[in-house]
């Protein structure tokens, strides 16, 4: 395993621990934002380099198993950070920094077959771009959804806990979630209409409905149907939140699920 990925999974580790402590002993307004974000912007930037190593010098992207889940984490730990100066995102990273630190470990241990596709095939890496992003996006936004779970049992249950104290109010974190729900669902409608209706001059081979063509359509379709009636009724709480986890893992079976089968269970 090399030496700078066991420091991002140890440094992304560290700030989760870091962030559970200080959401269990500090005030709210004693939480040192500052600091933590200070560490993450160089994590970033090293994570980041890393990544875009073969890219500058062999013209290629990578997208095998480990590379592709450890590029999802990078725009996941990026949306935070910049996010983070825009809106109160407080409560997100007790859950994205152990989230981050499993996910290198587990593309560290299982990397998979290393595939590099050109960098001048615009078509091509147009899907792939707005794919990832959107990947990234509604990984986001699971984990906030996660959180109003969390939450939600917390009231039902009467309980005051510190997670109840640190957490933004219910209604703050089910706008957040379908704001980037909004946002995911264009790119994801990009990805899915250039993958299915111009397949031909994105993979050079007419559309084929795999497994992969499948929960990626279904997935588009559960994130729709979601913005649809919330656009319509207002809908939200709960089933709301359970929904947005059950396309998320769609999500996650059409690219990176069907990866982890092909790559590491079959050895394809």
């Amino acid at each position: 395993m090399p030496t700078i990925l066991i420091c991002l999974i140890l440094v992304y580790a560290g700030l989760g621990i870091f962030v559970w402590f200080n959401h269990k002993t500090r005030e709210i307004k004693d939480y040192p934002l500052k600091a933590e974000l200070a560490v993450l912007g160089a994590a970033l930037t090293m994570h980041g380099a890393v990544l875009l190593m073969p890219v500058i010098q062999d013209k290629i992207l990578i997208m095998g198993f480990g590379y592709s889940i450890s590029l999802i984490v990078w725009l996941m730990l990026l949306v935070y950070f910049v996010g983070s100066f825009f809106y109160r995102l407080r409560g997100l990273q007790l859950l994205l920094y152990p989230c981050a630190a499993f996910t290198l470990l587990l593309g560290a241990l299982f990397p998979g077959k290393y595939v590099g596709y050109q960098i001048n095939d615009l078509p091509f890496m147009s899907h792939i771009g707005t794919s990832l992003l959107a990947y990234g996006l509604f990984g986001i936004v699971t984990l906030f959804a996660v959180l109003i779970l969390l939450l939600n049992r917390n009231l039902h249950r009467r309980r005051v806990s510190s997670l109840s104290s640190f957490l933004p109010s219910l209604l703050s974190l089910e706008k957040l979630m379908f704001q980037g729900m909004w946002v995911g669902f264009i790119l994801l409608t990009y990805s899915v209409v250039s993958g299915t209706f111009f397949a031909e001059a994105v993979f050079g081979k007419p559309v084929t409905f795999t497994h992969k063509t499948v929960f990626g359509i279904l997935s588009w379709i559960i994130y729709g149907a979601l913005l649809l009636k919330h656009s319509m009724t207002a809908w939200r709480g709960k089933k709301a939140a359970v929904w947005t986890i059950i396309g998320f893992v769609s999500l996650m079976f059409a690219y990176v699920g069907s990866k982890f089968v092909l790559e590491i269970l079959l050895q394809r």
